[in-house]
């Protein structure tokens, strides 16, 4: 289903993701240039192509300690009323649906399930004020409007599912969904008549059973026989047959979308190993076979140091710090109170002295979050906007942005922040993308000179990802769980072209202060950067998110801090966490040796890293000083403090 964007489009990740743009044009056909941000299927007549990423603005990491599991009683066939009303659904309790991130609509969902020797049965239940669905028949777009959903993976060892929608109209929309290394391809059942046909049936409760009309609530009723699921394995199951599953409902209630799952999932409603466990009558105990260890996967393959070595725990670092690269959120629905007093907390006892939010977005947007943490919290939060590259081939874009961004400025954004789709994923309708160095830009970086504003701008990603996901890659396991994240291939430009374009654009505009997010994005080549550095004197670098690639060579590492301690600033780009910011700081100024940094950001590769040791001098300037300056902060704390 798609989740209808509600707010700006290039601030709503959250982070640093790519967020391709969607065609101006309806008649053009869909490409994967194309995805939108918050999809996780899109629809081209017979085949629909599923897209990843479903963001419900909220953080997708407060996942259950292990995925639901389900007993599924056995029962005789019966009729399907809409009404669930049946004998048979008396031997099965409710099955409540969990609301998805912070979704505005407080509304009891839940399931039954049933099978027998000829299929399934499922009886969703929903309260509801307004069924909010307009579409008149089967195979549509169902996801756009309020529905119903459930998914059957009937063999892990295949990586092939049945997904089943059904709008408050009980129209339909059943597919059996190939999920092959994170693409997705949607294709409706053939011959689907006679032992084939789902049966299903809806029903409203407190009002008419019509479109748009005002309720309070709404069941389906739904029989998918195993004829409609051939010839995926474990069909029709056995007593104790498992499938992995989950079940799913959004609402659109008052232009507003909430989202409930069963088993808690990530952005995409097709994370299927985060999907619970159906078993059939009941667990039928089986032996587990002996493993081979000759046969271990890689995927598997989880080693532990057995090296002895000293552990420094930094609590707080040597000087208040000043992190230029965090995503907070953006906008008064996001920043409430309670959040924004979790993130001073944190703060306070992390010793951060002031957060640089890149979420801010513009227009009533950028107030609201200025208003919620610069204004609410002087000198503890700053915001960068953002600017909308959604419709930069419309005439008078470059304009529209330009006074746009002005006017953030002047609404108190002390910056402006770019996601790495610039330059990998906003395409004009020929599909050519727009590069970082487009002369439509000019004005914009032109204007940051102007108002003294910095650039902070993310190009490309690490080495790893622009090379092909085989066994030569060594993010093989990061890059193996989020496939969406290679970008090797013809639809991409090289890295090293990407990194041109940015630099040709930090020359193009001497009087801009640019900030190459993720140490300018290549870690991996410490000389270069380093000629980047002499080369523009207009440009600096953030360690956010990089600690694992630096620390891995801590001696060239240490004498690049060294040289170029004037250029450094700190940041993370995780969310504010006291140990996160314990491992920034353990690698900064001990010697340390061989430790994880996963919990930093997350694990980046399989390796270990060393601290560098810096010298308070130096330690001062990356914590805050380089940043008070390049920032304009009048109120700095003294240079000379140390905690």
């Amino acid at each position: 289903m798609i989740y209808k964007e509600q707010t700006q489009f290039q601030s709503q990740a959250g982070s640093d993701a790519t967020l391709p743009t969607a065609p101006s044009d309806k008649n053009m056909p869909l490409r994967l240039d194309y995805i939108h941000a918050f999809p996780h299927r899109l629809c081209s007549t017979s085949v629909l192509l599923i897209a990843t990423l479903l963001l419900i603005a909220a953080s997708t990491k407060t996942f259950a300690a292990e995925p639901p599991t389900l007993i599924v009683p056995q029962c005789d066939d019966f009729e399907v009323t809409g009404k669930g009303d049946a004998k048979a659904w008396e031997s099965c309790d409710w099955v409540s649906l969990n609301r998805r991130g912070n979704g505005p609509l407080d509304y009891q969902s839940r399931f039954k399930m049933l099978y027998s020797d000829k299929g399934v049965y499922v009886l969703f239940d929903g309260a509801d004020e307004t069924l909010t669905a307009t579409m008149q028949e089967d195979f549509l777009d169902l996801w756009n409007e309020d529905v119903f959903e459930c998914f059957f993976w009937t063999n892990e060892k295949d990586p092939v599912y049945f997904e089943y929608e059904i709008s408050p109209l009980g129209f339909e929309l059943p597919i059996l969904v190939p999920n092959l290394d994170g693409k997705f391809l949607g294709w409706r059942p053939w011959h689907y008549e006679g032992a084939k046909k789902i049966q299903k049936k809806v029903s409203a409760t407190g009002g008419a059973n019509e479109s748009m009309a005002t309720v309070t609530g709404w069941r389906a009723e739904v029989f998918l026989p195993y004829a409609v699921l051939e010839p995926l394995r474990n069909v029709p199951p056995k007593t104790g047959t498992q499938w992995r599953a989950n079940f799913y409902r959004v609402d659109y209630d008052q232009k507003k979308t909430t989202g409930w799952d069963w088993a808690r999932v990530g952005p995409s409603f097709h994370d299927i190993e985060n999907f619970g466990t159906l078993v059939f009558g009941k667990v039928v105990e089986a032996e587990t076979p002996q493993e081979d260890i000759r046969d271990l996967k890689l995927a598997d393959w989880q080693p532990k140091s057995m090296l002895k070595t000293k552990v420094t725990r930094v609590n707080t670092p040597s000087y208040p710090v000043i992190d230029v690269h965090n995503h907070l959120g953006g906008g008064a629905n996001v920043l409430t109170e309670e959040r924004v007093k979790r993130y001073l907390q944190v703060m306070d006892e992390a010793n951060v002295q002031t957060v640089i939010n890149l979420d801010g977005g513009w227009d009533d947007k950028l107030k609201e979050t200025v208003a919620a943490l610069d204004t609410a919290h002087p000198d503890r939060f700053l915001t960068f906007a953002l600017i909308n590259l959604r419709d930069f081939e419309t005439e008078g874009w470059s304009e529209r942005e330009t006074a746009r961004l002005r006017k953030s400025f002047e609404a108190g954004a002390k910056g402006l922040k770019f996601h790495k789709s610039l330059g990998l994923s906003y395409r004009n309708q020929a599909g050519n993308l727009l590069t970082i160095d487009d002369e439509r830009l000019d004005p914009i970086w032109a204007l940051c000179g102007e108002m003294n504003r910095p650039v902070m701008i993310h190009t490309a990603d690490p080495a790893a990802f622009f090379t092909p996901l085989d066994q030569f890659n060594e993010r093989w396991h990061e890059l193996n769980a989020h496939p969406g994240w290679v970008f090797h291939g013809d639809r991409f430009p090289s890295r090293e072209e990407l990194l041109e374009q940015r630099n040709r654009a930090i020359a193009k505009h001497p009087n801009t202060t640019f900030i190459g997010a993720h140490f300018g994005n290549n870690p991996e080549d410490l000389e270069t950067v380093g000629q980047w550095l002499d080369q523009y004197p207009n440009f600096y670098i953030d360690i956010d998110a990089r600690i694992s690639e630096l620390g891995r060579q801590p001696y060239s590492s240490r004498k690049f801090f060294l040289k170029y301690q004037d250029r450094i600033l700190f940041g993370t780009d995780t969310t504010p966490d006291p140990n996160a910011y314990r491992l920034y700081y353990r690698f900064l100024e001990t010697d340390d040796e061989y430790f994880d940094t996963a919990e930093s950001h997350h694990r980046q590769g399989f390796w270990n890293i060393y601290g560098i040791f810096l010298p308070d001098a130096v330690l001062e300037k990356v914590y805050r000083g380089n940043a008070a300056r390049i920032l304009g902060l009048k109120h700095a704390v003294n240079s000379t403090s140390k905690n």
